[in-house]
């Protein structure tokens, strides 16, 4: 079974949010929406227009040196670096650009760096892009892997987000939860749905989505 989506349309964005609302199961927590972005994160177009949006956010004073991406984001990451480049971020690595990188992520949820990209991490400013902070777990663990390869976290940012902070991090985002009013995101045992007895439609995580039959 696939599970249909629908067009969201925010004033504010030109970038579409495609969701499903249904009772769904991440790795953290239980979710009323499904939100599908395969396109923003694969369609080079999107990607473009999604990292614009998240540029203009930032301040050509910041420093950042370094993009780590996190649930498959790493075409969002690369526009992202052109675009902070134009908007006039300032990095200190050598020729005035930036390094985009994706955490190893071992069977414990742990995130390293083999020897050939901690340096890109070591002594440098780091940005953590998501598709989605929801619990911020995910992105918590990026910080303090970054801290633990000695580099220096500088924001957290995202395609949509329920915090505005994470880890003392300002969440810079495209889109907040409080767009869809009823997005809910809860530990499985404090889930309403569950209580309700309403069963899962999907699990989902980075990757996507696995309907049941």
């Amino acid at each position: 079974m696939v599970i249909p989506t629908e067009h969201f349309r925010s004033e504010y964005s030109e970038v579409p949010l495609r969701i499903a609302k249904g009772h769904f199961a991440t790795s953290h927590s239980h979710i009323n929406y499904f939100i599908d972005m395969t396109f923003t994160k694969h369609r080079l177009a999107e990607a473009r227009q999604a990292a614009r949006e998240l540029a203009v956010k930032y301040h050509s004073s910041e420093i950042v040196d370094t993009i780590l991406c996190l649930d498959g984001t790493e075409v969002l990451g690369a526009c992202l670096a052109e675009e902070l480049i134009n908007e006039g971020i300032k990095t200190k690595n050598e020729h005035n650009t930036l390094y985009v990188v994706t955490p190893e992520t071992t069977t414990g949820n742990m995130q390293i760096f083999r020897e050939n990209i901690a340096h890109l991490i070591r002594g440098r400013r780091i940005l953590i892009l998501a598709a989605s902070v929801t619990t911020g777990t995910a992105a918590l663990e990026a910080i303090e892997a970054v801290r633990y390869y000695g580099g220096i976290p500088v924001g957290v940012c995202s395609i949509f987000s329920c915090l505005d902070f994470c880890g003392n991090f300002p969440v810079t985002t495209i889109f907040h939860s409080k767009v869809l009013g009823d997005y809910s995101s809860v530990p499985a045992g404090q889930c309403p749905l569950c209580k309700a007895g309403v069963k899962l439609d999907a699990l989902v995580n980075s990757y996507g989505i696995s309907s049941f039959m």
